[in-house]
């Protein structure tokens, strides 16, 4: 199947965000995508008494900002010896907030996701994690968010962490669709610490499932509920031992079960930081064409 895809990468020229660049440029040329790099700055001059004296130092400073990207992606495209044949790339720049321009930006334009870094908020002016949760949490489209040290070697096994929100189900039917481009496995997992009973926690599993399986087609999905008291660390551990390429989570404000579960806590804002490979956040509202298949294979509570 088709796996091309329209993809914006966020960037900031740190070092921090370097390996989020790589991963960007590399999925995009080994699956055909249209790659526009992005870079959001702010005007770093005071409004002055004459309008058409700032139009023009703000004109100025618009098309600096555009060459100094250009530039940059060139040095890029050289470094990782891909040539400008291999990938459709555009630059633009914009001027503004990081997460209302990116967002703005890609209303208009629909991207299929957008590419950003994760790191500690000390070693990353940019894309800290003020920053990169501004951009996850504001996005109408999902956001794959790149660890430092993460690689692109295909997607062959994608991991959605539940909470059992009640939107997760849009967004798994999404990520059905995305799997699919792949020929990826998709297994749906729940981490449970045990803060409430084993037998509440198997009926609010057992209406998930229902749910998951009136909406959802996939022939390729499975449903795991494990047990970790620390639920960042249980979900690393999964994944590292799934071999997963990407962890999927969904984020909203509404619940099935919001104070009993995980009150005042936003496990995708708290996996930005900790994942161990690369992260994809769909908001709930978000939700695309699936293809119809037939669901075979299901995992209950062990």
């Amino acid at each position: 199947m088709d796996s091309k895809f329209n993809i914006f990468l966020a960037t900031d020229y740190s070092q921090a965000v370097m390996n989020a660049e790589r991963y960007a440029f590399e999925i995009a040329k080994k699956t055909g995508s249209n790659l526009t790099v992005m870079h959001v700055y702010e005007i770093p001059f005071s409004f002055p008494i004459d309008p058409d004296e700032y139009i023009n130092a703000s004109e100025r400073l618009r098309k600096f900002e555009l060459q100094k990207l250009k530039v940059h992606t060139e040095m890029l495209l050289r470094t990782l010896k891909i040539s400008k044949n291999e990938i459709n790339l555009e630059c633009i720049v914009l001027e503004g907030n990081v997460g209302n321009e990116i967002k703005n930006e890609a209303e208009h334009n629909q991207p299929d996701f957008i590419i950003t870094g994760t790191h500690n908020q000390e070693n990353a002016p940019f894309f800290g994690s003020s920053h990169t949760w501004d951009i996850i949490k504001k996005s109408d489209v999902p956001i794959l968010s790149i660890p430092p040290f993460a690689l692109f070697n295909g997607i062959k096994k994608i991991v959605f962490a539940t909470n059992y929100r009640e939107g997760e189900v849009s967004g798994i039917k999404s990520l059905v669709t995305l799997a699919k481009k792949f020929g990826a496995e998709l297994v749906v997992l729940h981490i449970t610490n045990h803060t409430i009973t084993k037998e509440f926690e198997s009926l609010i599993f057992k209406k998930f499932k229902e749910d998951i399986l009136n909406n959802v087609n996939y022939e390729k999905l499975s449903l795991r509920v494990i047990y970790s008291e620390d639920i960042p660390e249980g979900l690393n551990n999964f994944c590292a031992s799934a071999k997963a390429d990407w962890l999927v989570m969904s984020h909203t404000r509404s619940f099935y079960f919001e104070k009993i579960l995980a009150p005042g806590k936003s496990f995708t804002k708290e996996m930005s930081l900790k994942t161990h490979i690369p992260l994809f956040s769909i908001p709930d509202s978000y939700n695309t064409e699936t293809e119809e298949n037939v669901y075979k294979k299901t995992e209950t509570i062990p």
